[in-house]
């Protein structure tokens, strides 16, 4: 047994997926705490309760989650536009599902892999993977879409009523509308997705949260689960 390991992640980049995480979950706890309309609500009542009577308001609570809001926006700019050749292009070049094809090969492969854990079409094998398998690369280019367009619409909600005259122009009023159920339906498909990611990191393959802690990940965990990057990794010579 090898337990060499390889340096696959930069500090940087680890810092910014634990600022993303933390942001997460503020704006979670906070935005449930918004909606508590009888009509809508995602919650149980007593959380907007809780949360709009900790922050005094529910004004301050939208003003709070907005803040939190801009500044995960800000910063996620900043390193894009600091580190886009280094960082970003490899990155989304490794995850982000271009085609039909790339997009069906992917499915097959987060199902023939999902199969497996249930103890079912063991003798059909996971297609070889590179750096990140099918489930990571179909949660990867959902995860940007729905990022993108959680910022937009949560920019016009917060900053639409503040500039634009919605008394005058009813279609404002529908945009804020429509922007509001693209907000909370982004946000419910990438909650989905960072379940069945929190548990694979924890349960199933634990040496990628020690990955995203160290930056360093076994050579024979690559080599088993992900060949087509072992590969990569020996003609770079890293491995």
């Amino acid at each position: 047994m090898n337990d060499t390991m390889v340096h696959v992640r930069e500090k940087k980049t680890i810092r910014l997926h634990w600022f993303n995480a933390i942001c997460w979950l503020l704006l979670i706890l906070s935005g449930f705490g918004i909606i508590s309309g009888d009509f809508v609500r995602v919650m149980p009542g007593f959380w907007p309760e809780f949360m709009q009577g900790l922050f005094g308001g529910n004004d301050n609570l939208v003003l709070t989650h907005a803040i939190v809001g801009i500044t995960w926006m800000s910063i996620f700019a900043l390193f894009i536009l600091f580190n886009f050749k280094s960082v970003v292009l490899p990155f989304l070049k490794n995850v982000w599902i271009m085609s039909p094809i790339a997009a069906f090969k992917d499915t097959w492969s987060m199902v023939v892999t999902l199969a497996h854990l249930f103890g079912i079409m063991k003798n059909i094998p996971v297609p070889p993977q590179g750096r990140y398998n099918g489930a990571q690369r179909l949660l990867g280019t959902m995860i940007i879409f729905c990022s993108l367009l959680i910022a937009a619409s949560g920019l016009y909600l917060f900053f639409g009523p503040m500039f634009l005259a919605f008394a005058e122009t009813s279609l404002y009023g529908e945009i804020f509308r429509w922007a509001l159920v693209a907000h909370v339906s982004s946000v419910f498909l990438v909650i989905i997705g960072l379940v069945a990611h929190i548990y694979f990191a924890i349960v199933e393959e634990p040496e990628c949260l020690e990955a995203m802690k160290s930056g360093d990940i076994s050579v024979d965990f690559v080599k088993h689960h992900n060949t087509l990057w072992y590969e990569e990794l020996k003609q770079e010579g890293k491995v």
